[in-house]
């Protein structure tokens, strides 16, 4: 049994099977396994040690970790059930972030959310080469976004020494999608919340380096397709926010590659997976559960998608032939 990602989903998945006695094999993206309770959970929110004990015991249990493996590149899915595999889950969750599509964003000194989190918040032997440059001193921080990810950022960012950190949303508190304990922490750790502001392009200086995010002030109209009102410019309402970071928190998707990979794999336009009940694909012998079929959620959904799915699995490898088996 071949397991994809080894965030709450694939573990889920992996101890599930592995107490029934299978061979699990778990493949993860970053250098640790853990995924997000690791890579997008931040240090101040959870005693990373939690992790790693669960990691061990799964390990005492048989289970294996292939890290440092980008599934659908490194290896296919397809190659895993023309090998060793019987099965395949797929829980690579929703790493991938939005972008806003603005001037600047490819300046020095923007991130991604998951970016910015990991170099903020873990040593450098635990990220990738590409990540392992340690952020520079920063002053001025701008995060931008209104959900819970955002609010993880402008954390991290007081937490790195930042004297001044911005979260700037678009529409009003009352829409936004996070927890407002998240924003009630926030607060009260200093961070400035620019409300109803859209930012338009984020400016550098001659060398390619941010300095400054130009933001419109907005006012709400009618609803939009998701419920809430609708953010509309203010004319003549421009303005700078000083910036030597910023980070953008707007929102994740899933990863289209394992799909485009993969032979007989049903996704929708968003790249997420369908499956049935049980966590069945459309592919025989691969499951998938968790944001990678939810979109962005909560841990404890991704949980309960892998217990489901472990059952489902166990079920289908009785029924191959005992050759195969």
């Amino acid at each position: 049994m071949a397991v994809v990602g080894s965030g709450p989903a694939g573990l889920a998945v992996a101890e599930q099977l592995a107490d029934m006695g299978h061979g699990v094999t778990v493949y993860e993206f970053w250098p640790e396994p853990g995924g997000v309770l690791v890579y997008g959970i931040p240090n101040f929110k959870m005693r990373k040690n939690i992790v790693d004990e669960y990691i061990a015991h799964l390990e005492a249990m048989g289970v294996k970790f292939v890290c440092n493996t980008y599934v659908g590149k490194d290896v296919t899915i397809d190659s895993m059930l023309g090998g060793e595999f019987d099965a395949v889950f797929v829980g690579t969750g929703a790493g991938v972030g939005n972008q806003m599509e603005i001037q600047g964003e490819n300046l020095k000194g923007v991130y991604s959310a998951t970016e910015f989190l990991v170099r903020g918040n873990l040593a450098p032997e635990q990220l990738p080469d590409m990540y392992r440059e340690a952020l520079p001193s920063l002053e001025n921080v701008v995060v931008i976004g209104g959900g819970d990810t955002s609010m993880d950022c402008v954390r991290t960012a007081i937490r790195l020494g930042a004297k001044n950190v911005s979260c700037v949303y678009r529409r009003t508190e009352a829409e936004m999608l996070g927890r407002g304990e998240e924003r009630k922490n926030a607060r009260e750790e200093g961070v400035n919340f620019e409300m109803l502001t859209l930012p338009t392009r984020i400016i550098g200086d001659e060398s390619g380096k941010v300095v400054s995010v130009e933001c419109q002030r907005m006012e709400l109209g009618e609803p939009d397709e998701s419920g809430r009102r609708r953010p509309i410019p203010v004319k003549g309402s421009e303005f700078l926010i000083p910036a030597d970071a910023v980070a953008i928190a707007i929102g994740y998707g899933a990863d289209p590659l394992v799909p485009q990979t993969t032979s007989g794999l049903r996704s929708d336009r968003k790249a997420l997976i369908e499956v049935d009940r049980t966590m069945r694909t459309s592919r025989p012998g691969v499951f998938a559960g968790g944001d990678n079929v939810n979109g962005a959620d909560l841990v404890v959904t991704a949980l309960a998608d892998g217990r489901v799915a472990a059952q489902a699995i166990a079920d289908y490898i009785a029924t191959l032939p005992p050759k195969r088996r």
